[in-house]
């Protein structure tokens, strides 16, 4: 299962879906009926599962999609049960393992199961969703597994061809015991370790690179005051290189006070406030020029370095880049 919520994780849902059905995805995962029913519109035809919560009022257009729904709460269960005629939406089940997020509690999954049956609401997958498997302890994790496990007897029992799935991209690489029938691949997807620790056991290319260009180029005298605030004072006569890009881009603020970016393949260090269109940069003795391209993030500057200087983490870098900045897909 390719994750394709959240516009693909900034990097633009449809062209995503589409490339990982080239690769051969065979499910796509998203957060909202939404979602998945504007790739239905862009004509993807695979399986696409809705993790997040629905309305029963939703089931209708999840059945006329084809679009699989997520049982994610003990009130959402009751309300398919108490329906005279059930839309054929297809159904998984989530149980709540140990993220207490959402689901039914790991105890409840045997009679959830049971009821459904019962009422002959069929189930097309059952799973979990595990809070740590990017950590090193692997206690949490294993712990979770176990609890799943009783389900997971219980669900093969009634329903012979369900599909049980438990692993995302962390647990994909460092838990091969979770992988079941389907796994739910996200940050692994777009080149990105989901840990530190796991970037030896595959490889990764980042995805995305987000660029930019110079739109203005001034030399200024010391002292000289530099963004909002004036925070930022140089010491010494230098250039200041405007980059158009701001926070209203997705570059975040917090990362401005000690980032860097790429021009002419060199380093430079923002300097000022991030503001919303705009950055400046430090180019002292450096040959650069309007119209200059400015590598913010991508092969050399990693998304995750910048996440760290924000004091962040790499998946809110990637899913905040705004809708203005174009897509430009190779």
């Amino acid at each position: 299962m390719a994750v394709v919520k959240a516009d693909g994780y900034g990097h633009g849902a449809v062209d995503v879906a589409k490339a990982a059905v080239r690769a051969g995805a065979t499910w796509l995962g998203v957060a909202t009926l939404e979602e998945g029913s504007a790739l239905r519109q862009a004509g993807i035809k695979v399986h696409i599962l809705v993790l997040g919560p629905v309305g029963a009022s939703e089931l209708s257009a999840a059945a006329k999609h084809k679009i699989s729904i997520t049982i994610g709460s003990p009130e959402f269960l009751e309300a398919l049960l108490r329906l005279r005629r059930f839309p054929r939406a297809p159904i998984h089940l989530k149980i709540d393992t140990g993220m207490t997020r959402l689901g039914i509690m790991a105890r409840d999954a045997d009679q959830a199961i049971s009821r459904l049956k019962e009422a002959g609401i069929p189930l097309q997958g059952c799973y979990t969703h595990l809070s740590s498997p990017d950590e090193p302890d692997r206690h949490y994790t294993e712990e979770q597994l176990a609890r799943f496990a009783p389900a997971v007897v219980t669900a093969r029992r009634a329903f012979p061809k369900i599909l049980i799935h438990a692993a995302s991209s962390a647990a994909a690489i460092a838990y091969p015991a979770a992988h079941y029938d389907l796994v739910r691949i996200g940050i692994a997807m777009y080149g990105i370790s989901p840990a530190q620790h796991l970037q030896h056991k595959v490889g990764l290319r980042p995805v995305m690179r987000l660029k930019s260009c110079v739109v203005r180029v001034t030399h200024v005298s010391a002292g000289t005051a530099v963004g909002y605030g004036a925070t930022f004072r140089p010491r010494t006569q230098t250039t200041i290189a405007t980059v158009a890009c701001g926070y209203a881009d997705g570059y975040p603020r917090l990362a401005g006070a000690k980032g860097e970016v790429i021009i002419r393949d060199r380093r430079h260090p923002i300097v000022g406030r991030v503001s919303m269109d705009y950055l400046t940069v430090d180019v002292a003795n450096a040959d650069v020029s309007v119209d200059d391209e400015v590598e913010l993030f991508g092969e050399r500057i990693s998304v995750d370095e910048v996440a760290s200087k924000a004091q962040t983490i790499s998946y809110e870098v990637l899913t905040g880049i705004g809708p203005r900045v174009a897509r430009i897909y190779r």
